[in-house]
This record gives structure tokens, C-alpha cells and sequence, in this order.
């Protein structure tokens, strides 16, 4: 005849069956951990281990190579600048007498007039300006030839070094003169004499004292100055 055992006895059992697992789950930390140590060692050894001869002296050369370049950059950027700054400035006149030809970037120029009057003020015109009308004539020589375009610009200078460029605020009458880059252009292409004109307004004060110059960007840092100052005459 069989004994029933008490309800409480089959749940000890079931609480006893359970603690004798053999596989007990491990906190996902420990294994996090022992990943950890089992990699360590490696990344200990490549920390620790001193460098080699050749990464030494592949870090030598590297040092002595950037001390090298960096002078040499630093000194081909300077040299750049002043370049620049040199080609891009009238720093010498070639002086040309009054009304004789010189010859100048493959051109040959002459100075064929320099007028100066009182401009009416008005508009676009100072008070106590004065109107200068400079004109040239030029021809290509042969002898180099002239590169187009050569950015050519007539201007006025004083004796300090002042210049005034032409302006558009004083009419021209319509004449067989051209502006100068377009000039040279045609006295390089088509031959033969072609003439320059460009009027200026300049103060009264200074206008007796200027000199006609012109520049080329070919022959910077030379430019072409006339030894010639504007004659008055009475306006029209």
C-alpha cells in the first residue's frame, strides 16, 4: 500500500531537482571580462615592445626631411610674393626725351600732343579741375614682337610719384585717335602708324607739373615716361 507524501515534500524536491543544474548562467559581465583578459596580453605586448632600429630611423629621416622642406616651402612662397609684387608695379622710367621716338615693348612711341585747359565744373567735374589731353602716336618696330594684349595704360605723374588715370567724363571729339590697348592691338596686327588720345582731369594745383607715362604689363617693372609738361591753351 502506498503512502501519498505531502504536497510540500514533491515542491522541496522540485527546489532541490533545480539547484543541482550543472550548467549554471553566467553574468554577461564575467564573460565580458575574461574576452577582456584573454585579448590582453597581446595588445600589453604591442604597448611595451620598444620600437624597432628602422622605426627609429624611419622617424629620423621624417624629422630631418620636414626641417628641410619647410624653409624651402616658406622661402618659394616668399619668393612668389615678391615676384608678384615686382612684375605688378611701374618701379623704373625709361626716360624719353620731349618729341623724339622711343622705342619701348616692341612699340615705337612719340608724343605728339599735350594740352591742358580750365574744365567747366558740372556734373561729373570738380570744382578748380583741369582738363590734359595726351597724344601719341605708335608703331610696331619688328624688333619684338608685341604681345596682345599687353594691358597698356597712359596715365600723368607728378613728382612725387602721384599718377591720374584717363576718364570718361570729358567728351572727345571723334577722331581717327583709339584708346591705347586697342592701338597697340592694331599696330601689331595690321602695321603702319596708329594714334593714341585719352583725356584726364587733374587739380589745378599740380596740372603744369605732370608727365605724360605709359605701361605695359610685359615690361613691368619698367615703364615709358616723357620728359614733356602740358601746355595751356584756351578752351574752346
Amino acid at each position: 500500500m502506498s503512502i501519498a507524501r505531502p504536497p510540500e515534500d514533491a515542491h522541496a524536491e522540485a527546489r532541490q531537482g533545480a539547484g543541482r543544474s550543472p550548467d549554471v548562467a553566467r553574468p554577461p559581465e564575467d564573460a565580458h571580462a575574461e574576452a577582456r583578459q584573454g585579448a590582453s596580453p597581446p595588445e600589453r605586448a604591442l604597448r611595451d615592445d620598444p620600437p624597432s632600429a628602422g622605426e627609429r630611423l624611419w622617424r629620423r629621416r621624417s624629422l630631418a626631411l620636414l626641417a628641410v622642406l619647410l624653409p624651402l616651402t616658406i622661402a618659394v612662397t616668399a619668393y612668389d610674393s615678391v615676384r608678384q609684387w615686382w612684375t605688378g608695379r611701374d618701379l623704373f622710367a625709361r626716360e624719353a626725351a620731349g618729341d623724339a621716338p622711343a622705342g619701348f615693348g616692341g612699340l615705337r612711341w612719340q608724343l605728339t600732343g599735350l594740352r591742358m585747359a580750365p574744365a567747366p565744373a558740372g556734373g561729373r567735374i570738380p570744382a578748380d579741375a583741369m582738363a590734359v589731353v595726351a597724344q601719341f602716336s605708335v608703331q610696331a618696330t619688328g624688333a619684338q614682337p608685341a604681345r596682345a594684349p599687353l594691358e597698356c595704360v597712359v596715365s600723368l605723374e607728378d613728382g612725387e610719384g602721384r599718377r591720374w588715370t584717363p576718364t570718361l567724363a570729358l567728351p572727345l571729339p571723334r577722331a581717327s585717335e583709339r584708346e591705347c590697348n586697342a592701338a597697340i592691338r592694331a599696330a601689331a596686327k595690321e602695321g603702319g602708324t596708329q594714334r593714341v588720345q585719352h583725356a584726364f582731369l587733374v587739380p589745378r594745383e599740380v596740372a603744369a607739373t605732370l608727365r605724360p607715362a605709359i605701361s605695359l604689363a610685359s615690361q613691368r617693372p619698367y615703364y615709358l615716361r616723357f620728359a614733356r609738361r602740358p601746355e595751356l591753351v584756351q578752351a574752346q
